[in-house]
């Protein structure tokens, strides 16, 4: 899929989340090493795309797109925060992780490339000044 570049570090970092749900899936982490890569790399991007993009998608009038990735994002936290107590529950996080990449690649990164220039631009800005 040709991805506007400055979408391109958003979409590896979701290459990086299904690397991590597919280890998830094979047993082989535990809920400590989870929470460390969730810190690490899936909470800056949430926060980024939750204080830039869902905010611009709101405003462009794609509510539904917004509601739903937001959503999602407060699910897979919830599973998360559930995993050292319900081994269920990090494997519920690893398939709506999936499920949520999938979603975000298919659906919300083709609105956001139709909103233009000055979202595009906040959205790589952002991502660089957390690298």
């Amino acid at each position: 899929m040709n991805r506007d570049a400055r979408l391109r570090e958003l979409s590896s970092d979701h290459h990086h989340a299904l690397v991590l749900a597919r280890s998830i899936a094979r047993g082989a982490m535990s809920p400590e090493e989870v929470q460390a890569a969730y810190d690490r790399s899936l909470a800056p991007h949430f926060a980024l795309e939750e204080e830039v993009m869902l905010p611009a998608l709101s405003h462009a009038g794609d509510t539904e797109l917004a509601r739903r990735t937001s959503e999602e994002h407060a699910l897979l936290r919830a599973h998360l925060a559930r995993s050292a107590e319900d081994a269920r529950a990090l494997q519920d996080f690893a398939e709506l992780l999936v499920s949520h990449v999938r979603f975000e690649e298919r659906e919300v990164f083709p609105a956001v490339e139709r909103l233009g220039a000055v979202v595009l631009d906040r959205l790589a800005a952002h991502h660089g000044s957390r690298s």
